[in-house]
């Protein structure tokens, strides 16, 4: 595998700088690690005294070494480590850094860290550190660490930012016979993070799940970037720590960073124990289709208690077959009920337990069984671990296990385990593990989810809200005031009532006749919650709200804009449900957009449901789903309610993507009447000095860029559009495939492809804008629009190059669609900084050669394949 990682993982010369004779001290412990392993490469020992090590032969310095080296590990002093690397004339392409500063304040350790991360960032070595325990790969019995515990080989990967928590997982892995393809751990350090960790483990074949455990996540974009792109090949579980030292603020980072990872369909964790289960389960392999449990116990309380735990987690405990129960008829006693619990009864033999495990396998409407035993004096525990192993064993569904009572049955938990089944003790550990991969298989089908075809949204007016942010730069203004605030709502499609904001009562009074009443008035003042009253019908009552209005404003002078009041037009509500949506800003993941009941119901104090933008009709619909269930007692919404609610947060969702000045919102109450969401009254609050920049830096998740779209116009004078393919264009897609000729599909995708797989629609339509780009062009017939050509560029690991791809329809072929369309991709990953763009082809496509040729495209023979040629083209 080609990674520039690969000199971390897969390095053929490791060199120890700072090893050492002292038994105990660190430079001997890594360098006796390095030794015991099957590592095959070149292991080189570097003190400065040039000292014997270990009876070895040992270097001066890097460079006395003759010959470059793939990875330095440094166990040297702190105040040597930056002349180590400035000073070698041949840098190490990677370097684990396993010292850092204690003996200093934090401003000298943070300008130590600064000044090393600038030495390897120019010398471009690949720096994880400081303070990392190292790394294991044990495909190559490679052990660059300073931990005891050895690491059995198997199919897990864990990422840590805590060496104790990477040496108590090995510790735990061990007896379990739990493996690892690698193991890499560091502080929260300057060079390598997440992102660049996850992108290499995604292309990793030796890894089939992914364990984190995450203090601090770094580069927003480049963590969730590389977890969503992990997340859809392979398992990932996160732990988080941290939550106890949060600032205490709403919404809390801790909330937003959980709204985070389901966002990128990965499982999160809340305890170590939990994250030990993930790594049993996880290391067993076998993933549920669904989260339909079937409950299988020689005891009725355990089976209870593993019910309790199953409602109690989301877990679906599945509806038995007629077929299931007729086997279950014969092999049950009279009284033991034939239903989800099973209850075989204490005096069940091996073979009763472990028929009723078959029969609860052989339903298609079961996802997993939990198998249940507690010893008694007629059941042996390790014979019935064997029985039921032999039924696992056959089966492609996942066996769950809890053998209750002591923890040290050796000979049952090896009977268990070569039935490929994990024993977890304790009924809720096991219901625990099987969630962990329910939600997963869950977040699955979020990804592969295809979403109905819809017309391109109405572009928001972004000449008005540009205004609006140099209007409150001039006036050095915090928040906006009635009349911008409504200007820039009306400009991304947010309606509300008619206002007017006034500051006598006369010019109430006129408003609300203008108005017609009933009207309401709102106190104009900075607080979240300002006092609104409403229904005002008479210029009586509307005197008297003043008056009311007035004495508050006397109250919280200091919160108040000089008395000025908001009149509205009232919207009779009709029992319609008040909702909350608001925007705040994480200080790591930026905006976060949260759903709740409004402020003035009874239901106001119940926590939001969260999402990070950007938005897309299917994810507004889960928020709105996730916020209902603490609204209402049904859960239930209307559907004008849905789609009114879908349009205002899709809508506040484009806002915060484009405008990254606007750094609090609040819309509250908003209700859907007569199918359009209504904003009663709204808050925003900005920094007009954030300009908006080209790469949409301010947000975890590259949003659609609306900026590339454009229209070309052919040699015919046919006009198409241009614009970044989306999740709604998946049908679109599908057709455009299918009506492509074998040729052309055979050139494209280098094999004979009928249709595309589920899996590859939403991979082609599910962009993720921030390392890839597809533009398609369309045409318009009557009222539906087709796609009649995609270009496509998908960044390399080196984040420097990236991979192309372009194909037209074979009935547009010829008539110059493909030049205009290859040059505004062209133009777009020069944009991005992507300095060079691939391309293979297949020698027999003769018109893609004399097409990349005429675009400035060199070519070259493919050394991997006689039947390709390469095609790049520097930026």
């Amino acid at each position: 595998m080609h990674h520039y990682l690969r000199p971390l993982f897969a390095p053929q010369t490791v060199a120890l700088v700072g090893a050492s004779e002292r038994p105990a001290s660190l430079g001997r412990i890594v360098y006796e690690n390095l030794l015991s392993g099957r590592f095959t490469g070149d292991i080189y020992a570097v003190n400065p005294k040039h000292s014997r090590i270990l009876a070895q032969t040992t270097f001066a310095s890097l460079d006395a070494i003759g010959r470059r080296i793939d990875l330095a590990i440094i166990a040297s002093p702190p105040e040597t480590v930056a002349g180590i690397l400035s000073d070698v004339e041949t840098p190490p392409r990677a370097a684990i850094l396993m010292t850092a500063p204690t003996r200093c304040d934090r401003q000298e350790a943070a300008a130590w860290t600064r000044r090393v991360a600038t030495i390897a960032r120019k010398r471009q070595i690949r720096l994880v550190g400081p303070a990392a325990l190292g790394v294991i790969r044990t495909d190559i019995g490679l052990n660059a660490t300073y931990c005891a515990p050895v690491a059995l080989p198997g199919r897990l990967a864990l990422v840590a930012q805590s060496g104790a928590v990477s040496a108590a997982m090995l510790d735990f892995a061990g007896p379990m016979g739990i493996g690892f393809s690698s193991v890499i751990s560091f502080s929260v350090g300057v060079g390598v993070g997440f992102g660049e960790l996850l992108d290499f483990l995604v292309l990793d074949g030796a890894t089939d799940g992914i364990l984190l455990y995450i203090e601090d996540a770094g580069d927003a974009r480049a963590f969730m970037s590389a977890l969503r792109s992990a997340a859809r090949t392979k398992p990932v579980v996160a732990l988080k720590a941290g939550r106890s030292l949060e600032p205490r603020h709403e919404p809390s980072h801790d909330a937003v960073f959980d709204a985070a990872l389901r966002r990128a369909g990965t499982v999160r964790v809340e305890t170590y124990t939990q994250l030990f289960a993930a790594a049993r389960i996880l290391a067993v392999g076998r993933i549920p289709h669904g989260n339909r449990l079937a409950i299988v116990s020689n005891g009725h309380g355990p089976a209870l208690l593993a019910a309790d735990s199953a409602s109690e987690r989301g877990v679906a405990l599945a509806r038995f077959a007629p077929a299931t129960v007729a086997a279950l008829d014969k092999v049950l006693p009279a009284l033991s009920a034939r239903a989800n619990p099973i209850d075989v009864r204490g005096d069940a033999p091996p073979a009763r337990l472990a028929a009723a495990v078959d029969a609860a396998l052989s339903d298609a409407d079961v996802d997993a069984v939990l198998a249940l035993h507690v010893a008694g004096p007629a059941t042996s525990d390790t014979d019935s671990a064997r029985a039921v192993a032999d039924i696992a064993r056959k089966s492609q569904k996942p066996v769950f296990g809890a053998w209750l009572g002591a923890l040290d049955r050796r000979e049952a938990d090896a009977a268990l385990a070569a039935g490929t089944i994990a024993n977890f003790y304790t009924p809720e550990t096991a219901v625990e593990a099987f969630s962990f991969l329910a939600a997963y298989r869950a977040n699955q089908r979020w990804l592969l989810e295809v979403p109905p075809s819809q017309p391109m949204p109405e572009l928001p007016d972004f000449e008005a809200a540009e205004r609006i942010r140099e209007r409150a730069e001039r006036q050095h203004a915090a928040r906006l005031d009635n009349t911008d605030l409504v200007t820039l709502l009306a400009a991304f499609g947010i309606v509300g009532p008619p206002t007017v904001l006034v500051e006598t009562l006369g010019e109430a009074e006129s408003a609300a006749v203008r108005l017609r009443f009933p009207v309401t008035l709102t106190l104009d003042t900075d607080s979240r919650h300002a006092t609104t009253l409403r229904g005002i019908r008479t210029r009586a009552q509307l005197a008297r709200a003043w008056a009311a209005l007035h004495l508050e404003s006397a109250a919280r002078d200091r919160e108040s804009s000089g008395g000025r009041v908001i009149v509205r037009r009232h919207v009779a509500r009709h029992g319609a449900s008040a909702f909350a949506i608001g925007v705040a800003i994480d200080r790591v993941f930026g905006p976060v957009i949260s759903l709740g009941a409004g402020s003035h119901t009874p239901q106001a104090s119940a926590a939001r449901a969260l999402m990070l933008p950007p938005l897309n009709r299917s994810l507004a619909a889960d928020l709105m789903h996730e916020a209902l269930a603490s609204i209402r007692p049904d859960s239930i919404a209307t559907e004008s309610e849905q789609d009114a609610l879908q349009r205002v947060l899709l809508q506040v969702s484009a806002l915060v993507c484009a405008l990254p000045w606007v750094v609090e919102l609040e819309l509250d109450p908003v209700v859907a009447i007569d199918g359009t969401a209504q904003v009663l009254d709204a808050r925003i609050v900005v920094d007009p000095k954030k300009k908006p920049t080209s790469g949409y830096r301010h947000m975890a998740i590259h949003p659609y860029p609306v900026e590339l779209i454009d229209t070309i116009v052919l040699r015919d004078g046919t006009t198409l559009a241009i614009r970044p393919i989306m999740p709604e264009d998946a049908e679109r897609e599908r057709e455009f495939v299918q009506s492509l000729s074998d040729e052309s599909r055979y050139f494209r995708f280098f094999y004979q492809l009928h249709e595309l797989t589920p899996g590859m629609l939403a991979r082609f339509t599910q962009v993720d804008y921030d390392r890839e780009l597809a533009l398609v062009a369309l045409a318009r017939a009557r009222e539906t629009e087709s796609i009649i050509g995609v270009a496509r560029y998908i960044a390399n690991p080196d984040h420097e190059s990236a991979e192309f791809a372009i194909v037209v329809d074979d009935e547009w072929q010829g008539r110059g669609v493909a030049r205009p369309l290859m040059e505004h991709l062209i133009a777009a990953a020069r944009r991005r900084g992507v300095a060079r763009l691939q391309g293979a082809v297949l020698k027999a496509n003769q018109k893609m050669l004399r097409f990349t040729k005429a675009l400035g495209f060199d070519a070259h023979d493919d050394p991997m394949d006689a039947e390709q040629v390469i095609t790049e083209l520097a930026l």
